[in-house]
């Protein structure tokens, strides 16, 4: 039960008033005598006394301070926040992705939210039905319309803060297609607003209520932390962003193995993001950790891993007639043998090479091996160029684009691109009003990328998530040899088993170990943050698989809470659930007892 006017508990004073009149109030019997001559005595006595006298039972008493109660309780305007008598089928949306494990709200946002979702199942009437709907990145509907309320708050125990993102697009449409059939159906969203963004607005015919969880945004993050091969060194590289309204000073630690490598000192304005470089780190590490000194609302982006991959290098054959800038990038991959030619000059190389980029010239005949396309020229026969764009100011990622990890666009800027008419198949990465700059799919049964303009008409090289795109497609179009693996993205992790296993040993962060038979599951769980290793046994071969699980990302540790604008509520009313008061029937109650206590009193009890 909540209140309208919780003031109103001052007038409480009352009931204390009502009592002290009664203490003091004289207590007599009357009784008819023939004479006062003998109670004159009597009567100064009465007068002397201390009017203080013990609290007797009092039937009136009784009926004053009930009545006391009711009044004051009224007077503060008591309400059950129900569902309104036209819609009885309550949908709850509960945000689980990570920003929800912040703990600005005690003891944090999902519990809070898992809090207010358990007082709404309490106050359910007896034909209303619930459905429960867990929002994170693969939404699950866990509870459909049930009236069990130990079944919903068994669901409700059991749920938990996942490692994605929340996707709000697709349990709309979850959602909408309920509605469809359903017309009693009323909408609550428990979310800090930190979701993935939705392409359109959301139209749903139901009523919808937001309630917000959260009211700070005071977090530092590691948002990525990667390493590379260089020569015979290891470069790692930590991105590390200031997401609080107040100006921070942290310590960042770099640790392998629990060693400790490295401490920098760093200072960050509101909203300002800082890349710190390493290098020289030994050769024999295989895992990376970054952490940072300073405690905020939102630990789970304090700490980052990577893996340090295997030198593994694929000869690659880049065709231009001069770009610096691709060329730095693919030798800062340290996985490619590259080797640079002039488009004239390509006849000349025997297709012997893993990997080609092609930037401004195509051949007339496609290598059969993975490619990455540069400015691709009007006219070519592989992909429809019709025309050009002038003065992009600002392109769009996808957030939930995993080639984009890492990847920040604010402020990249193109002063032409290509008009591209994509071959079927291919997936958008970037864009500019819908139109498509940056796209991978597959040709001819080989992956390959497209941009859509010259590096050199952009500020795109002298941004420092250029080399960590290129490195994010090369390690989709090349991908590794089975050993260090990448980063996990989700609660589950699945890599590709050595023939002939008898045994695979999961190592989790925490240091224990699972151990597996066949037949193996097809995916691992991997619930926790932290560096992973798969260990595989057969016969007398071992092999070992390393991953990472990380917390940190632009769009969950950005922890200030945010409406979700994009939800376009239907039915007859925005605000699907009501505040019942209940004050009128306890002022009747009130006056019922009133009039019994007059009753009484006119009785003379």
């Amino acid at each position: 039960m909540q209140f309208f006017n919780p003031l109103a508990l001052g007038f409480a004073f009352i009931i204390p008033l009502i009592i002290l009149l009664y203490l003091l109030k004289p207590r007599r019997q009357e009784i008819i005598i023939s004479s006062t001559y003998l109670w004159e005595q009597v009567l100064k006595d009465i007068e002397a006394s201390n009017p203080w006298q013990r609290l007797k039972k009092n039937l009136l008493l009784l009926l004053q301070l009930l009545a006391a109660v009711l009044l004051l309780a009224a007077l503060t305007r008591p309400y059950l926040p129900v569902a309104e008598n036209g819609a009885r089928h309550l949908v709850v949306v509960l945000d689980c992705s990570t920003s929800m494990a912040a703990t600005d709200v005690q003891p944090s946002r999902f519990e809070a939210a898992r809090q207010k979702t358990a007082k709404m199942t309490d106050q359910l009437g007896p034909h209303d039905r619930m459905t429960l709907i867990a929002m994170a990145e693969k939404p699950a509907v866990l509870v459909s319309a049930s009236r069990d309320r130990k079944e919903i708050k068994q669901v409700l125990d059991e749920m938990t803060v996942t490692s994605g993102s929340a996707d709000l697009q697709a349990v709309m449409a979850i959602v909408s297609a309920m509605a469809k059939t359903d017309n009693s159906i009323s909408l609550l969203i428990l979310s800090d607003g930190g979701v993935l963004p939705s392409d359109n607005k959301i139209k749903l015919t139901c009523p919808v209520k937001v309630d917000l969880i959260g009211k700070s945004s005071d977090n530092v993050g590691i948002t990525t932390l990667a390493t590379r091969h260089h020569n015979s060194r290891i470069l790692t590289l930590a991105r590390v962003k200031n997401f609080s309204p107040d100006r921070i000073e942290t310590d960042v630690e770099l640790r392998s193995e629990e060693v400790l490598l490295d401490v920098k000192k760093l200072a960050l304005n509101p909203g300002e993001m800082r890349d710190i470089i390493w290098d020289g780190l030994p050769i024999t590490a295989d895992i990376i950790e970054a952490r940072l000194s300073r405690k905020d609302i939102y630990s789970q982006d304090n700490r980052a891993w990577t893996v340090v991959q295997a030198a593994v290098e694929k000869r690659a054959l880049l065709v231009t007639t001069g770009n610096v800038f691709m060329e730095k990038a693919l030798t800062l991959s340290g996985a490619l043998d590259l080797y640079k030619t002039a488009p004239a000059n390509y006849l000349d190389y025997s297709e012997d090479y893993d990997f080609y980029i092609f930037d401004g010239w195509l051949p007339e005949q496609l290598p059969h091996t993975p490619m990455l396309i540069l400015n691709p020229p009007p006219g070519n026969p592989h992909i429809t160029v019709s025309g050009s764009r002038q003065n992009i100011i600002s392109i769009n990622g996808r957030a939930d684009e995993p080639l984009l990890k890492y990847v920040d666009v604010n402020g990249w800027q193109m002063a032409s691109a290509r008009n591209l008419l994509l071959p079927a198949g291919f997936k958008t990465l970037l864009d500019y009003q819908t139109e498509p700059l940056l796209a991978t799919g597959e040709h001819q049964g080989q992956r390959m990328g497209i941009l859509g303009c010259d590096l050199h008409e952009s500020n795109i090289p002298l941004q420092t998530g250029f080399p960590i795109l290129i490195n994010n497609l090369l390690s989709w179009l090349l991908p590794e040899k089975q050993g260090n693996a990448a980063a996990i993205s989700s609660d589950a992790y699945s890599f590709t088993i050595m023939p002939g296993s008898e045994e695979i040993i999961v190592q989790e962060p925490d240091g224990k170990e699972h151990r597996y038979k066949p037949p193996f599951p097809a995916m691992f769980p991997t619930g926790n943050p932290g560096p992973y290793r798969f260990t595989q046994l057969a016969n007398d071969r071992q092999q070992t698989v390393c991953a990472v699980k990380n917390s940190g990302n632009l769009l969950e540790s950005d922890l200030k809470p945010r409406s979700i604008s994009c939800i376009r509520a239907g039915g007859k009313s925005a605000n699907n659930i009501s505040n019942r008061e209940i004050w009128p029937y306890l002022a009747a109650l009130c006056l019922l007892v009133l009039l019994l206590e007059w009753e009484v009193y006119r009785r003379g009890y």
